[in-house]
């Protein structure tokens, strides 16, 4: 593996890729990687998903990223989301400032981003500039080839496909060859 690589992990909604990252970054908490960028949780309220928070991975400070388009609002919203703008600003903010590190976490580019240059924006340059060692970025299934355009030597990992124990364990094992963990 060369050194700052990046690895897609590809799914359609509710696939499992943010709890995958999550679960990722617990095992690392023990470590002495620097780890930095953007998890998005889903907000679930008596089994519904409701909202999406902003994780910041080196402080784990969490903020109300989206809510429920109720309104048909457009402006930095799709059809399902309405951002919150200083959420979006806070969010690139953390990406503008993630990097260097070791391990980077980019949840997720998505429509808003491929599709208008809207939001998390600054996930782009991040994963651009190659200053970590290893990058974690989530996509949908839509947007694989446009991200594939952007990072063709990308690992691609199609939660689709796989369980998710294995796959967390998978890329700790990639992170112990591209990095040598403490």
């Amino acid at each position: 593996m060369t050194r700052s690589s990046v690895c897609i992990l590809c799914g359609s909604i509710g696939s499992g890729k943010t709890t995958t990252l999550l679960r990722l970054l617990e095992r690392l908490s023990p470590t002495l990687l620097v780890c930095r960028g953007i998890l998005c949780p889903p907000v679930i309220e008596a089994g519904t998903k409701t909202g999406i928070d902003l994780i910041d991975v080196s402080t784990r400070e969490s903020t109300r990223l989206a809510e429920l388009n109720r309104s048909g609002e457009k402006n930095l919203a799709t059809r399902g989301w309405k951002f919150d703008a200083q959420a979006v600003q806070r969010g690139n903010e953390i990406l503008r400032n993630a990097t260097p590190c070791d391990v980077l976490f980019v949840d997720e580019l998505g429509p808003l981003e491929y599709k208008r240059g809207e939001g998390l924006m600054e996930g782009f340059p991040a994963l651009n500039s190659r200053a970590f060692q290893l990058a974690f970025i989530t996509i949908r299934p839509s947007l694989l080839s446009a991200a594939l355009g952007c990072w063709p030597d990308a690992l691609v990992f199609d939660l689709n496909q796989v369980k998710q124990d294995a796959l967390v364990q998978e890329l700790l094992d990639i992170l112990d060859q591209t990095i040598k963990m403490p």
